[in-house]
């Protein structure tokens, strides 16, 4: 009983003295114990009231730290979850720290909430901290990535021109190169997109089989009204093609095509 009224009396004074430290500790006990309960918007609320409270504090550091997890993986609050880590991105004096989050800020903009705009700013400051060469070619192909949604073609395609101008393993050029092909034919640059389709053809037989990429070129040529090389092209699908009804509807369509052209059958009465 004593000792009961002994921590009534300690409290009440560190509440008349105005001391803040007790607390945020007893408010961070209160957060932690709604996450084992797993209430955690509660929890996020009491880490996200902490944090804003003092955030030059280690408790308020800790309590981001918290509050990130919980609205990135259990709630998928995700603007929640990017306040946290920027929270840490300015206040963690570890720097892989603050790398692993501005790389979850970068994610979330571009795969949950597809800011691209936002993505783009986030990947070119994730850029500026990696040194990992296998780290660059993702977050730079991400950034060429969120360039193509919002229509920035001409840069999209820089992007991928650097990354291609480095050391890659197979298949991240593979990767890279279909995206570049993708890029062209969003702007319109059949001719040239169809060289990137030819060239992967040529560097990846086996995995260009499985991912079709031959249909890709058919429709490039087929744009560009070059039918024979369409149907050639489809005529050197058949032997693995799953699907060859596909490939002779589509030659058939082509031939048509071909046929009805200015020119092709001579002038007519």
């Amino acid at each position: 009983m004593i000792s009961v009224r002994l921590a009534f009396v300690v409290l009440a004074a560190l509440a008349i003295s105005g001391c803040s430290f007790n607390f945020d500790w007893f408010s961070y006990l209160r957060g932690r114990r709604a996450m084992v309960q797993r209430d955690y918007p509660a929890a996020i609320s009491i880490f996200h009231e902490l944090m804003l409270r003092q955030p030059d504090s280690a408790r308020a550091l800790s309590s981001s730290r918290q509050g990130a997890r919980l609205a990135h993986l259990e709630t998928k609050n995700y603007p929640q979850a990017v306040e946290f880590y920027k929270h840490i991105i300015l206040r963690s004096q570890d720097p892989l720290e603050r790398k692993s989050a501005q790389r979850y800020v970068a994610q979330i903009y571009f795969e949950n909430i597809q800011d691209y705009e936002r993505a783009v700013i986030e990947y070119e400051k994730l850029l500026k901290l990696i040194e990992s060469p296998s780290e660059a070619f993702r977050y730079r192909l991400n950034l060429a990535k969120a360039h193509l949604q919002l229509n920035n073609l001409d840069q999209a395609a820089n992007e991928l021109d650097v990354i291609l101008s480095q050391k890659l393993d197979e298949d991240e050029i593979f990767e890279a190169k279909i995206l570049k092909g993708n890029i062209l034919v969003s702007a319109h640059k059949l001719p040239e997109a169809a060289v990137v389709w030819q060239e992967i053809l040529k560097e990846f037989p086996e995995r260009s089989k499985k991912e079709n990429v031959a249909l890709n070129l058919v429709v490039c040529y087929e744009e560009m009204k070059d039918f024979e090389k369409a149907i050639e092209a489809l005529e050197q699908m058949r032997a693995d093609y799953p699907n060859p009804q596909f490939l002779n509807d589509r030659i058939s369509r082509l031939r048509e095509r071909k046929s009805n052209q200015p020119g092709a059958q001579g002038w007519r009465r």
